[in-house]
């Protein structure tokens, strides 16, 4: 009989054993199962913080070969620096833009890093943080490397625009169109009815995305009202200033007098000093959805001095006078020459109906030299090819396949100034240059 009652309460500690080791185990699963859900919500959640976006921009363009065996200053693609065999026209392939984007947001900062990856080579294109004040969100912090805040055309994205490149007056005064530096924005949210005004204002190293090479930095800033009038019309104005500095590598400096280029040489104290460099701007866009489909007008002005050399008025990308292409130099350093500069655009962008086409016609100019006319290149003293304006009528078509997928067709016709003298260093210009430029882009966006 004790053995029967021993085996029974032995049987019974087993069970319950088992019974017990059974219940924790299912318990530990539930905990594990928990911890592994809890962890893959944190992935995603960290995911959604993180975007990643770009687009491609494969495209041939085709240019005329002027008098002189060059192709069009527009043509971006290809190596173009001679033309060759060819006599009339040169046409090449190549990838325009390769854009990958990463931006991540976190709660009021965002950090931002995008690449630009052709034939070519890979180059940065943006690198910088921006912090939104926590406690009303009217204020930003950004800094590092980014579009200067100057005018509408700069910050608007080459995957949304509707011709191939920027304007020639951009392209000459803002290469590369961004710069390293820090700035801070000022505009309300947008539940509040002040969220039509924003302010961008900073300081710059006026090097593009070169290294900060001196202690001078350059102010930018842009004020801009944007404003819904309907759910079908929309309205924006903008004013921009520039002001900085370039830094002179040569005693020499000169600056327009009576149609020529006279020469400030009277003492050493310009050498290693810094020129004036300033830019003012007024931009403008309009947008109106009717039967006739989406219509938008933009347009921009801009006006100031320019600080370069002899042979090229563009800006410098290395934050002096130097830094130009095809340099002047005098006496070890490069002499410096004041222009007063001018030009805009015209943008007319229609879609046709409720289609997925669109036609868009493009005026632009730009003018190096204000105080020079055609007439006094060559003629007053040190004019030349630098001082020749040029305008530029451009005529588009888009085909928008998808979200994603976008075609264009772009016809380019340049004029430039046409100036009275022959010389070998104004050959050619007596005339219109034949140096039209058509492009055919297909656009992937993602």
């Amino acid at each position: 009989m004790k053995l029967k009652s021993l085996a029974i309460i032995t049987l019974g500690l087993i069970s319950s054993t088992v019974t017990f080791s059974q219940l924790i185990e299912k318990v530990d699963t539930l905990n594990v199962h928990e911890q592994r859900i809890t962890s893959i919500e944190d992935g995603v959640l960290q995911s959604k913080k993180l975007k990643v976006s770009g687009y491609i921009q494969t495209q041939w363009q085709s240019s005329q070969i002027d008098s002189l065996g060059k192709v069009s200053q527009d043509m971006k693609v290809g190596n173009t620096a001679k033309a060759g065999s060819e006599t009339t026209d040169l046409n090449r392939f190549g990838i325009r833009r390769g854009r990958v984007k990463f931006a991540y947001d976190d709660a009021g900062y965002q950090g931002v890093l995008q690449l630009d990856m052709t034939e070519k080579g890979v180059s940065l294109k943006d690198a910088y943080l921006v912090v939104l004040d926590p406690w009303v969100g009217y204020l930003s912090l950004k800094g590092g490397v980014g579009d200067r805040p100057f005018g509408y055309e700069i910050s608007y994205s080459s995957s949304r625009r509707e011709s191939p490149e920027r304007s020639r007056i951009f392209q000459s005064l803002f290469p590369d169109e961004r710069d390293l530096g820090a700035s801070v924005i000022l505009q309300a949210p947008k539940t509040s009815p002040w969220n039509v005004l924003k302010l961008e204002a900073g300081l710059f190293a006026g090097n593009g995305i070169f290294q900060d090479n001196d202690s001078k930095k350059d102010f930018i800033g842009h004020l801009s009202y944007n404003k819904t009038l309907t759910s079908d019309m929309k309205i924006g104005l903008g004013a921009s200033l520039y002001s900085g500095s370039v830094a002179e590598t040569n005693k020499y400096i000169y600056s327009v007098t009576d149609g020529a280029f006279s020469v400030d040489s009277t003492s050493n104290i310009n050498k290693d000093g810094f020129a004036k460099r300033q830019y003012f701007g007024f931009d403008g866009q309009f947008s109106l959805n009717s039967v006739l489909g989406l219509t938008t007008i933009r347009a921009e002005y801009l006006f100031g001095n320019q600080p370069a050399n002899s042979s090229n008025a563009n800006s410098p990308k290395s934050g002096n006078i130097s830094g130009t292409d095809n340099l002047n130099t005098t006496k070890g350093g490069t002499d410096t020459y004041i222009r007063k500069v001018a030009g805009g655009y015209v943008h007319f962008i229609q879609d046709i109906a409720d289609t997925k086409h669109s036609i868009v016609v493009k005026y632009d100019w730009y003018d190096p030299n204000t105080q020079i006319s055609a007439d006094q290149i060559g003629v007053g003293k040190k004019t030349g090819k630098a001082d020749i304006a040029y305008s530029t009528l451009g005529l588009g078509y888009m085909y928008r396949m998808n979200n994603n997928v976008r075609i264009m067709v772009y016809y380019d016709m340049v004029s430039n100034e046409k100036v009275n003298v022959i010389s070998s260093a104004l050959k050619g210009y007596s005339a219109n240059l034949a140096d039209n430029l058509i492009t055919v882009r297909l656009q992937y966006k993602f």
